[in-house]
C-alpha cells in the first residue's frame, strides 16, 4: 500500500492563484501559478493527477473569501481536509526564495538580493511558503504531543514508585 500522502498548498489571489503541492516534510513536489477563473477546474485536475492529496491549506489572504469556499467543497467532494492559515509576510519570503532558485546574473548580482524585485510573478513559490508554514505547524503539534506523552509516562513511573513505597514500608503479610 502507497503510504505517501501530499499537502496542496493555495495562495488566492483576484486574477492569479499559486499552487503548491509538497510532502508532509515540505518537500515540493509541484507547483504552478493559474488564473483565479480556473481555480475549480485546475485544483479537480491536479487532484486527480496527484490523487495522494491528504490535505488542502490555503493562504488567509486576498480573496480567500470568494476562493477559500470553493477548496472546501472540493474536499468534501474528495474527502480532503482543508484548513486555512495566516500569510503575512509570505509574498516577501516567497522573493526570497525565488533568488534561492534563480540567483542573479550578470550585473544583478552587484546589487544586494534584498533590493531586487523578482521579475515574474512569485504567487506559485507563495504557496510553498504557505505549505511550509503548515507543515511547520504539523510538526510543532507532533513534537508537543510527544512531549505530552512523556510527561504522562514519567507521570505514571512516579505513580508506580510512590504505590511501591507506599507498600514497602508496611508490614509483610505472608
Amino acid at each position: 500500500m502507497n503510504e505517501i500522502s501530499y499537502i496542496l498548498a493555495v495562495d488566492p489571489g483576484n486574477e492569479k492563484t499559486g499552487i503548491a503541492i509538497v510532502s508532509p516534510t515540505g518537500e515540493l513536489i509541484y507547483r504552478n501559478i493559474i488564473e483565479s477563473v480556473q481555480l475549480l477546474t485546475d485544483v479537480e485536475s491536479i487532484i486527480t493527477q496527484y490523487h495522494d492529496i491528504q490535505h488542502i491549506v490555503c493562504g488567509n489572504g486576498t480573496n480567500h473569501k470568494r476562493l477559500y469556499p470553493l477548496l472546501q467543497q472540493i474536499g468534501r467532494n474528495h474527502k480532503i481536509t482543508t484548513s486555512l492559515i495566516d500569510e503575512s509576510h509570505t509574498t516577501e519570503e516567497a522573493r526570497k526564495l525565488y533568488w534561492q532558485y534563480n540567483p542573479p546574473t550578470g550585473w544583478r548580482r552587484c546589487i544586494p538580493r534584498g533590493m531586487q524585485f523578482p521579475p515574474e510573478p512569485v504567487d506559485d513559490l507563495t504557496a510553498l511558503v504557505i505549505a511550509r508554514r503548515y507543515t511547520k505547524q504539523l510538526d510543532t503539534y507532533v513534537s508537543q504531543s510527544e512531549e505530552s506523552k512523556l510527561s504522562l509516562d514519567e507521570l505514571n513511573q512516579k505513580r508506580h514508585e510512590a504505590i511501591k513505597r507506599l507498600y514497602d514500608k508496611g508490614d509483610l503479610h505472608e
